[in-house]
């Protein structure tokens, strides 16, 4: 029997009555009703404005929906800088993935960088050297590791700024690199040629992104297959595919054409192999 049906006096003594019987404080419960329906009625009195968002605010699942939306417009990665010096290169990720460009000098470790920067496709990011420094730049496998495999960008600056700079595919491919002064040098190409490889001459990481094999020293029939295969498609005017290509072919049509360039500022793209 709820309270609501106790309709005379006579209901409510046999009401009572029967809370004795089973052990309950009839004042004991009458206290408990009214505390529940004194916090029923501070809710209803409650001013709506009191939870309602301020005027120009959003609501709280407007603000979820907009911290996770990705901008409609790509952010220029202007942070994404490394290294030090007078030197540098700007260099945008024209891949379809996300790509770890690491600096390395020479006399050090080929597979620990100095220097690194993560780009996402479209991003440009830049990695400075200084005077009196040379090395080269690579794009990391999808694990984060540098092999030896690798594209890489070439560069060194005299101790008066004075450049060279040219790329080289001899130890193999994982990436096109394009490079330029602005002042109407460049060398590389931005050609995605791996599409096109035999398969015995491509390797793939773990995150789908090939390689292709390079000549090296020529020692084994994948090194010879994949020189002449890059050989082949991109020529050995505007990229190292061997060692002595600077040595065999002519002044116009030399990968080292940028070498003693007086540019300390270069940009360059790293894109599919």
């Amino acid at each position: 029997m709820t309270i609501s049906n106790v309709s005379s006096l006579d209901d409510i003594s046999k009401f009572s009555q029967g809370l004795e019987k089973a052990g309950i404080d009839p004042s004991e419960l009458i206290r408990m009703f009214d505390a529940v329906m004194a916090q029923e009625g501070e809710k209803r009195n409650a001013s709506p404005a009191a939870s309602a968002p301020a005027q120009g605010s959003a609501s709280p699942a407007a603000s979820v929906s907009a911290a996770a939306a990705p901008s409609a417009t790509p952010v220029a990665a202007a942070d994404k800088a490394a290294g030090t010096g007078e030197n540098s290169v700007s260099i945008s990720n024209t891949s379809n993935h996300d790509e770890k460009i690491g600096e390395f000098l020479n006399g050090g470790s080929t597979t620990a960088p100095v220097a690194e920067i993560t780009l996402k496709p479209g991003e440009t990011g830049k990695l400075s050297y200084a005077n009196g420094q040379g090395g080269f730049m690579a794009e990391a496998d999808s694990s984060g590791a540098y092999k030896p495999s690798a594209s890489r960008l070439e560069f060194y600056a005299d101790a008066k700024g004075i450049n060279n700079t040219d790329v080289s595919y001899i130890d193999g491919r994982n990436a096109a690199i394009q490079v330029s002064d602005g002042k109407g040098k460049s060398a590389g190409d931005t050609q995605n040629i791996a599409s096109q490889a035999p398969s015995d001459i491509v390797s793939h990481d773990s995150g789908g992104n090939a390689t292709v094999t390079g000549w090296y020293d020529g020692s084994s029939a994948a090194m010879q297959a994949g020189g002449s295969f890059m050989e082949q498609k991109l020529g050995t005017g505007n990229a190292y595919i061997h060692p002595d290509d600077d040595q065999k072919r002519t002044q116009s049509a030399n990968p080292m054409t940028m070498a003693q360039d007086s540019s300390q500022n270069y940009t360059a793209s790293f894109g599919d192999a």
